[in-house]
């Protein structure tokens, strides 16, 4: 082994893989911001907004459901009206936006992909088109939609906030990604340099080895400085919280990056799912957390010109299984958040929730198509017009669903 290989298989295994550039150009507050955000492993969207007035939820969910709304009681549904109430999780968070209606959310959502697949849904859903047809990977909407309005004049690029580029930013041309998930500090860890050059000391290799630690030193510094210049020296949060602030500097700070994605894992609760606490109100209570403090780095101005688009695969059984879970299901609800969206509501086609109107008597259905979702909220961000959204969203069926 060369010095050369050493130092790039020292680089390799302290994961310095840097695939991301950034141009810095002047702030815009004004510019429109977009970001969509994957919920992956299919969340649970019946245990995030709660349909409390609907007798056949507590049948279903003996063990899993959540109470009524009852102010004396911090584990119940937060009443938002209809019949549906709020994940107790969110009450400082999503439930807040909701209030100030600077969220919407749209039940009975999805694609209509049946094959209860994460990876057949994930994909069908990023890359934007219809299902039934067979899948063309050569690009996702996300990167469709970035083109067109560079096309367009726009000086702009995407952003994918992801270790690798997936199917929502694929193309013929290059979308950078930068992994905020905290990997920088632990790159020159003390204790690993420390045992490594002990390892080496006075044998043969001892030069490459100090020169490649050197190396992996400074690649951390710059990363590390990075890392906090795009916090702006936010203190340092847990989990998708630290993310959020991230991605908000990022965003606000280099409006060409103007279009972001990023995906949230661990949504598949076959298991003790749990109800008020436990695994999903824990990973409810940091994704709202996190998306609030996306909107208070962004600011006031950036804020009101930011549309967040929250969305999964696929919803869960109605019905809780046998472990206290719930399994692959169908419809589910997507959040929409932003400074300027008409919220504090519920969008698109509701129905009455009872055993006969269950989707193949176990899910629920999708009435609200999430490409017809994404369309509305396209053509008022861009003024995009119908040919337009059709490059983006092919055959999509555009709807007002009064969201923007």
């Amino acid at each position: 082994m060369n010095r050369r290989q050493f130092i790039n298989q020292t680089l390799a295994m302290t994961g310095l893989g840097l695939s991301w550039k950034t141009w810095a150009i002047p702030n815009s507050s004004s510019s429109p911001r977009l970001l969509v955000v994957m919920l992956r492993g299919a969340y649970d969207g019946a245990s995030l907004l709660v349909p409390h007035g609907y007798p056949f939820y507590y049948a279903a969910r003996p063990n899993i459901a959540l109470a009524q709304p009852n102010p004396a009681n911090p584990d119940a549904a937060l009443d938002i009206g209809h019949g549906y109430g709020l994940h107790p999780a969110v009450a400082s968070s999503l439930h807040t936006m909701f209030q100030a209606q600077q969220a919407v959310l749209v039940p009975f959502s999805g694609s209509q992909d049946l094959s209860r697949s994460h990876f057949q849904s994930q994909d069908v859903m990023e890359l934007g088109q219809n299902s039934s047809h067979a899948l063309d990977y050569s690009s996702g909407f996300l990167y469709r939609l970035v083109a067109l309005l560079r096309q367009g004049g726009r000086n702009l690029n995407g952003m994918s906030f992801t270790s690798n580029i997936t199917p929502i930013f694929k193309g013929v041309a290059e979308i950078p990604n930068i992994n905020l998930q905290g990997q920088v500090n632990a790159m020159a860890d003390p204790r690993q340099t420390s045992m490594l050059e002990a390892l080496y000391q006075g044998q043969a290799m001892q030069m490459y080895v100090d020169e490649g630690i050197q190396t992996r030193q400074q690649v951390s510094a710059l990363l590390d400085k990075e890392m906090k210049d795009a916090s702006r020296g936010a203190a340092k949060a847990s989990g998708f919280e630290k993310v959020a602030r991230s991605m908000a500097a990022l965003m606000r700070d280099n409006p060409a990056y103007a279009v972001g994605f990023v995906d949230v894992g661990g949504w598949d609760t076959h298991v003790n799912q749990g109800a008020s606490n436990g695994v999903l109100a824990n990973n409810l209570g940091n994704l709202g957390r996190g998306l609030s403090s996306y909107a208070d780095e962004l600011g006031v101005d950036a804020w009101r010109n930011t549309t967040v688009v929250v969305m999964s695969e696929f919803g869960r059984t109605f019905r809780e299984n046998g472990n206290r879970g719930t399994d692959h299901g169908h419809g589910n609800t997507m959040w929409i958040l932003g400074g300027s969206v008409s919220g504090g509501k519920l969008a698109g086609e509701l129905m009455d929730i009872n055993e006969a109107t269950l989707f193949q008597q176990r899910d629920l259905p999708v009435f609200n198509d999430y490409r017809s979702v994404l369309g509305n909220i396209l053509s008022r961000m861009y003024g995009l017009n119908t040919r337009q959204l059709n490059e983006v969203l092919p055959g999509a069926l555009i709807k007002d669903f009064g969201i923007c």
